[in-house]
């Protein structure tokens, strides 16, 4: 074998291996936590560029939503904004510590937002989609709809949508793989005109879509399942207000559809329910007041999505549930309204709950039928989401950080 054959097997050789260490690098990185991928921009020019390129923050992403409930953090707004892991919830039950939150820093803005007037819409992929002064939104013009990465911090304002502020409004926020795109949707209602309108990332503005006037009882915010939104239509029956349908919108198609309740309403008493997505299916959690079974909270989920038979009820808790410390009573309602909503679900089957807006976080377990409060606030209204931490960017819907 000559020389020029031997050098040019090695330089192929050594070429390989350089190519199959970028490969195992990426593939490494693309598992870590994304606040350590940040950290990781300044060891070299090489990895800014490899963190902050599209294909790799899309890879990063994909290996995040394939992990366990476990790799959920939890948004909390009240008069600040806070994030703790749902891992150190769980340690707060084993060690009976204080669950840890670390302040979040919100947005400098070039106009005072209070942060306790503001409005979750929704989480996705990392991205958090807020309405600004939401609580005093008669005062405004229209909405000022905002996608906040909390992780990255990275922020961005909308554009003021083509509708004026109307109570009689809901709200979506999801993300379309078909287009690879985030759409923000606002429904509205005034004086007799109806319609409906998106905003698209990568296109910038928003759009009118439909005209309707069917569905102005739905619950404001949607629920996010399949790529498709969804909210419980209310509607009135013999002068009563009843809940029997989820109202459902295709992010890629632009469409409603409707889904069936797992069975009819109680026809003795008035059936509150609400839509959410806490062990990534559709779930329904209602109750049945003004009637023998009041107060009593189920929870059901659609196994098979859009296939009504795949309903399943897993969860019955009773008003007669107690705190396994102090002995208190699980509250289902307040002031007449239902104000238990279910965050998230653990791999053992523990549910996370908001019990009310000024009540507390509490981790119920269905096998013992008991509930523990993990964190209380009882001074102030406050909200919370589920979220992953990515580098997905609230600019483009793709990029990474600023670099």
């Amino acid at each position: 074998m000559s020389d020029a054959l031997c050098s040019r097997r090695q330089k192929q050789v050594v070429l390989s291996e350089s190519v199959d260490l970028d490969c195992v690098i990426v593939e490494i990185l693309s598992r870590l936590p994304a606040k350590s991928l940040l950290r990781f921009r300044c060891v070299c020019k090489a990895w800014r560029a490899l963190i902050s390129d599209p294909y790799f923050i899309r890879k990063h992403l994909s290996c995040i939503n394939t992990k366990i409930s476990t790799s959920y953090s939890l948004l909390i707004r009240d008069e600040i904004f806070q994030s703790t892991e749902y891992e150190a919830i769980l340690k707060f039950l084993s060690h009976d510590g204080r669950v840890p939150c670390r302040r979040l820093d919100f947005p400098v803005l070039d106009r005072l937002v209070i942060i306790k007037r503001i409005l979750i819409v929704g989480s996705c992929n990392g991205l958090i989609c807020l309405i600004l002064d939401y609580h005093h939104f008669l005062m405004e013009e229209s909405f000022t709809f905002m996608l906040w990465n909390p992780c990255t911090g990275e922020y961005r304002v909308l554009p003021k949508p083509p509708v004026h502020s109307s109570r009689e409004c809901f709200f979506g926020f999801g993300y379309d793989s078909t287009t690879d795109d985030y759409k923000v949707i606002l429904g509205s209602y005034l004086s007799g005109y109806e319609y409906v309108v998106v905003f698209m990332l990568k296109r910038g503005s928003w759009r009118k879509i439909e005209r309707l006037n069917r569905y102005f009882g739905v619950r404001r915010v949607g629920c996010l399942v399949n790529e498709t939104l969804h909210w419980v239509l209310k509607e009135e029956e013999d002068g009563r207000l009843i809940t029997s349908r989820i109202v459902s919108f295709d992010l890629a198609e632009e469409k409603f559809h409707e889904i069936p309740f797992p069975h009819p309403p109680n026809p003795n008493g008035f059936l509150i329910a609400e839509v959410g997505n806490p062990c990534n299916c559709l779930t329904l959690v209602f109750q049945t007041v003004y009637s023998d079974v009041e107060g009593t909270l189920k929870m059901w989920v659609m196994k098979e999505y859009g296939v009504k038979e795949s309903w399943t009820e897993i969860v019955n808790i009773s008003p007669e549930v107690m705190d396994e410390d102090e002995n208190i009573p699980l509250e289902f309602m307040y002031d007449g309204e239902p104000y238990t909503y279910m965050a998230c679900i653990s791999d053992n089957g523990e549910i996370l709950m908001q019990l009310e807006p000024i009540g507390a976080l509490a981790l119920y377990n269905p096998r013992e039928k008991k509930y523990r409060t993990v964190m209380d606030y009882p001074d102030y209204m406050y909200e919370t989401v589920p979220y992953i931490e990515t580098l997905v960017s609230p600019l483009t819907g793709s990029t990474g950080a600023t670099v």
